[in-house]
């Protein structure tokens, strides 16, 4: 097994050659994807072949040492999260992957303990054929929508909620045009609406992505990117960030002037999106999930694909119960001396990450 680090250039590029040279390039298996988050992390991927078969597992590495109140007797411990959107393991090549994946999990486990890793939290790509063979605990987290491309323009649009149908008139109608930008010129107007959406939402802190990380996106992801803007009075009012891998496409990031919401452009840019991706010869749209089972934000995009909607799995993994156990303590002990308590019924991993 070879476990390369973005960080040292000649395994950045041996992984960009690898990704470059697979039929399938998921977006978030892409190095420089990874790297956008190394304000807290280390991005790497994790190798192994065998014949014409090749098994990749890209993930970041997240130091712990800065954030610990416990002894560390001078270790420097870390644990895995994958990146923002889906990981696990990617297959490279045709056949049988059964054993090379059970031998990844294998090797993959005696590294992580021998560097300290202690827990793992997997997002699993919604098309996983690994995660069955996953050696941790896999538990369901969400549903998401996923449009399905092949089907063609006019089954997508009649298989479409009257509402929606209804909407895209209404915003063509209201003189809604459309706008795409590969390069992210248009950067500050996707910003002003992005920022003030999360402000609407009362979004999490790690939401608020700054104009380095889309100015990252531009210079290190071009051709799998696209802003879909919608336009109207020479004014934007509703943007969605899609990336774009060989076969699907995913919104990504997106926001909508609420003075604009009679108007639905919303609606319009997905519709927008999925003619774009069946023109573009992909197979699949992922618009994704809500922020739990079933809320209002899942049903508006189970709107636009009421016939696909696929399980979303997150994978748990503890290489160090003992260290995980103390630091679980410590948190603990820190939110006590804040007025406040850790939840160990949470669905949340790791706990010892957990702010309240």
């Amino acid at each position: 097994m070879k476990i390369l680090s973005a960080k040292i250039e000649g395994d950045y590029l041996t992984w960009l050659n690898i990704w470059r040279q697979w039929d399938g390039k998921e977006i978030f298996a892409h190095p420089d994807y990874l790297n956008l988050f190394d304000d807290y992390s280390h991005a790497m991927c994790a190798v192994v072949s065998r014949d014409n078969q090749m098994v990749i597992y890209p993930f970041c590495l997240r130091s712990l040492s800065g954030d610990l109140n416990i002894n560390m007797d001078g270790i420097s411990y870390s644990d895995i999260i994958s990146p923002y959107g889906y990981g696990g393991l990617y297959q490279i090549g045709n056949g049988n992957f059964e054993y090379l994946i059970e031998e990844f999990y294998l090797k993959f486990n005696d590294w992580a303990v021998s560097q300290n890793v202690i827990s793992e939290f997997i997002r699993f790509d919604l098309f996983s054929q690994s995660r069955e063979k996953y050696n941790g605990e896999i538990s369901y987290n969400n549903d998401n929508v996923v449009c399905d491309l092949s089907k063609g323009k006019d089954v997508i649009w009649n298989e479409f909620k009257a509402k929606v149908r209804n909407n895209v008139r209404k915003a063509v109608k209201s003189g809604i045009s459309l706008k795409l930008d590969f390069s992210g010129e248009d950067i500050e107007a996707f910003l002003e609406i992005y920022y003030a959406t999360m402000d609407r939402r009362q979004a999490e802190k790690q939401y608020y992505f700054k104009k380095e990380f889309f100015e990252r996106i531009h210079e290190k992801l071009k051709g799998n990117f696209v802003y879909f803007l919608a336009i109207k009075d020479d004014k934007l009012v509703s943007a969605d960030l899609v990336l774009i891998s060989d076969l699907r496409i995913y919104s990504f990031l997106s926001g909508t002037d609420s003075d604009a919401f009679q108007y639905r452009p919303n609606d319009f840019i997905k519709y927008q999106i999925i003619n774009w991706g069946v023109d573009a010869g992909k197979t699949d749209y992922i618009l994704g999930g809500g922020y739990k089972p079933m809320d209002s934000l899942f049903n508006y995009k189970k709107a636009f694909a009421p016939e696909r909607i696929l399980p979303f799995y997150v994978g748990k993994k503890i290489y160090n119960p003992e260290m995980y156990d103390l630091l679980v303590e410590s948190k603990e002990q820190e939110l006590l001396d804040n007025f406040n308590v850790v939840d160990k019924k949470s669905e949340f991993f790791p706990l010892y990450r957990r702010n309240g």
